[in-house]
């Protein structure tokens, strides 16, 4: 029996929520869930997970080495098919390696020199004809499938260490309507929507007894009336775990629907709100405006519901202004949590091809497309400001100033719940904003230490 073990390379250095927020890439999994029921001998190791590298022992007894990779982890992947080949080599053994994933998907040619077989695209279909070696291409290109219903449910028991697994990845759709010209998504997964039914989604959320359930589609909530039937299921079947969701503003056009979701246990969204700058909304083809931003933090805010909100600065109409309106925005809203990036000029996206087009790549060393280190000449600023624009943003946003205001908050906003539990069912806030606050706070400046060579090359 063919031995064979997916691998989710380590990242790199943490940012605000790598240390907490350790989910795991569902591709591996479901691919391995599949060559598992196919009769393969199937492990996972996601470096993230077990929080070290893999080691020898876990490479000499395997027969393929599947890695799955964003951009960000292709240079580590990398590392790991030289050091399983040289092992093999060295103990006689023939040795095979694929590589797949969202880089290797838009970029092929940049790792064919590194691997038996690259995969491109959405691999479900191929994959047991490429395991058994059916499939010979050295770049397989693979059909989407179009019955989602029809995948297996993920089998997180393959991932060593899986108990550390806190937040439960759920994917129940796959493609975005939507097309941000920073986005890679529709490159990676089309423009048409497919999902899973409804039923198809509750049997899978309430397999899972421990953990919060994060619903990681890139839109959970594009097609309403199914996003409504889910609710309803949920609610009618009395599935009471938490869980979270990345959704859009314009659902908040629609209170009743807010509404639902909090009903039907939805405890925090993560928004990709991206920018508070108009005419780079504009530009980026987002679809909202700021206006739409306030009205979705107010409308969550009054349903209890925690929002995460995810900016990206540095767009080519952004100016060195746009962090002071960024961070005046954030604390004045009343966000529980904020996501920085720099913009990046990620494979597969319309921006990336604009780059290669104008040449302002400052680097390709893929190993800094993490969102957090500016890759790019921006146009309205020099690249050193805008690396130190998004620090101080995260710097404003998680202090101790910030985290003792919160810890307040919390003990006013508990002793109104319990006042009002006395008359009518009451929500109680959570502790989790606070606490985040302080633990940001650390984070960034261990990220600075680790940074400080980059840095000064910035600079």
């Amino acid at each position: 029996m063919k031995k064979i073990l997916f691998v989710e390379p380590m990242g790199t250095s943490s940012n605000v929520f790598s240390k907490y927020m350790k989910i795991p890439l569902l591709g591996p999994v479901i691919l391995g869930t599949i060559a598992k029921e196919a009769g393969f001998d199937v492990a996972i190791i996601n470096e993230n997970i077990i929080d070290r590298r893999i080691q020898v022992n876990e490479l000499l007894d395997v027969d393929v080495l599947c890695l799955s990779c964003i951009t960000a982890t292709v240079a580590r992947g990398k590392e790991i098919a030289r050091e399983y080949k040289a092992l093999r080599k060295a103990h006689g053994l023939e040795a095979k390696t694929i590589i797949g994933g969202i880089h290797a998907s838009m970029l092929p040619n940049d790792v064919t020199p590194y691997f038996d077989q690259v995969v491109v695209g959405e691999a479900e279909n191929s994959i047991l004809d490429i395991l058994s070696g059916k499939i010979k291409e050295k770049i397989v290109y693979c059909q989407r499938p179009e019955d989602l219903d029809s995948l297996p449910i993920p089998d997180f028991s393959l991932i060593k260490g899986s108990e550390r697994i806190s937040n439960i990845p759920v994917m129940t759709s796959r493609g975005c309507p939507h097309h941000c010209n920073f986005c890679s998504v529709t490159a990676m997964f089309g423009k048409k929507y497919r999902s899973q039914s409804p039923d198809r989604v509750l049997r899978e959320v309430s397999r899972y007894k421990k953990g919060v359930i994060f619903f990681i589609d890139d839109n959970f909530t594009a097609n309403l009336k199914r996003s409504n039937e889910i609710f309803d299921k949920m609610i009618g079947s009395g599935f009471n775990r938490p869980w979270t969701a990345q959704v859009r503003t314009e659902i908040t056009k629609r209170p009743e629907f807010v509404t639902k979701m909090k009903r039907a246990g939805c405890n925090t969204v993560y928004v990709g709100f991206e920018s508070v700058n108009p005419k780079a909304l504009k530009d980026m083809k987002k679809g909202q405006d700021v206006e739409d931003i306030r009205r979705s933090i107010t409308s969550f805010h009054n349903q209890s519901i925690l929002v995460h909100g995810m900016f990206v600065l540095g767009f080519d109409t952004d100016t060195k202004s746009v962090f002071k309106m960024t961070k005046d925005f954030c604390r004045e809203t009343g966000l529980d949590y904020v996501q920085y990036g720099v913009l990046t000029p990620i494979p597969g996206s319309e921006f990336y091809r604009q780059i290669e087009i104008e040449g302002r790549f400052l680097s390709k060393d893929w190993s800094l497309y993490d969102g957090l280190h500016t890759v790019f000449l921006p146009k309205n600023m020099v690249a050193s400001e805008l690396q130190m624009g998004m620090i101080e943003c995260f710097s404003d946003f998680y202090s101790y100033t910030n985290g003792v205001n919160d810890g307040l908050k919390f003990v006013f906003k508990t002793i109104k719940a319990v006042i009002e539990s006395l008359y009518t069912k009451a929500c109680f806030p959570s502790l989790h904003p606070f606490i985040m606050k302080f633990a940001g706070k650390e984070i960034i400046k261990r990220w600075l230490l680790e940074n400080v060579e980059y840095l000064s090359r910035l600079s």
